[in-house]
């Protein structure tokens, strides 16, 4: 069973304008003086890391690293997505997780057997600088069921966003994921999965009235990405 590390950076980046402005004072008769102000762009940029899961070995060069290959119910790997503020702006970070279901009997640490029902592959503890933000259904084309997918803040307890400052980096969402204890036999093996994970970042200065509370800025951030997600705790 394998488990593929796949990872894709979304920059959201709120409204950041610069402007060049030009005033003459003049004295007649005498002289001219020119005053230029100068003002530059800002740039919200972040960058999506896994430095453990990266530096894994993987011998056969499959892009997926060798202990995750070939996985075992309750198996645990190491898996640690940070991000980190690459820009010259402060921003405010999220992140989405999105774990593949499938409709599988699992089984109990005893060895009893579970009722059929939808189940995420991959399990995580998740740490306590990021906030959970609510949930949504994966579906494919045809509307099915193929995942579960997370959003989650790094801010407090409360909901007020941790400012993530410029080559600063934020503390790893979580650090390992653990395959599901599925019954054998449910067309998993050989089969590849993914989780996926997305990285966004938005201005933290003039958002609403300067708010820093994490739903909210969600809410412009989906706007302006145009972002379909509408996640539910």
């Amino acid at each position: 069973m394998k488990k593929q590390h796949i990872w894709r950076v979304w920059i959201a980046a709120g409204t950041v304008l610069a402007v060049s402005t030009v005033g003459s004072l003049m004295a007649y008769f005498t002289d001219t003086q020119e005053k230029v102000n100068h003002f530059t762009v800002g740039k919200i940029q972040i960058a999506l890391q896994e430095p453990e899961w990266e530096k894994k070995a993987d011998q056969d060069k499959n892009n997926i690293p060798d202990e995750a290959e070939h996985m075992i119910p309750l198996q645990t790997i190491t898996k640690d997505p940070k991000v980190q503020n690459t820009g010259i702006n402060d921003a405010y970070i999220f992140l989405t997780v999105e774990i593949p279901c499938r409709e599988l009997i699992t089984v109990n640490a005893d060895g009893m057997k579970n009722p059929p029902g939808m189940t995420p592959l991959y399990s995580y503890e998740q740490d306590a600088s990021w906030k959970h933000l609510g949930s949504c259904k994966a579906l494919d084309e045809k509307g099915k069921q193929t995942g579960v997918k997370h959003l989650y803040a790094y801010a407090e307890a409360s909901g007020k966003c941790r400012i993530v400052k410029p080559k600063e980096t934020t503390l790893p969402l979580f650090h390992s994921v653990t395959f599901a204890n599925v019954l054998e036999g449910q067309g998993l093996e050989e089969q590849e999965f993914t989780i996926d994970i997305q990285a966004y970042g938005i201005q933290t200065a003039n958002l609403n009235g300067g708010t820093s509370d994490a739903m909210e800025i969600w809410q412009i951030l989906s706007n302006q990405k145009e972002i379909p997600e509408h996640y539910q705790k």
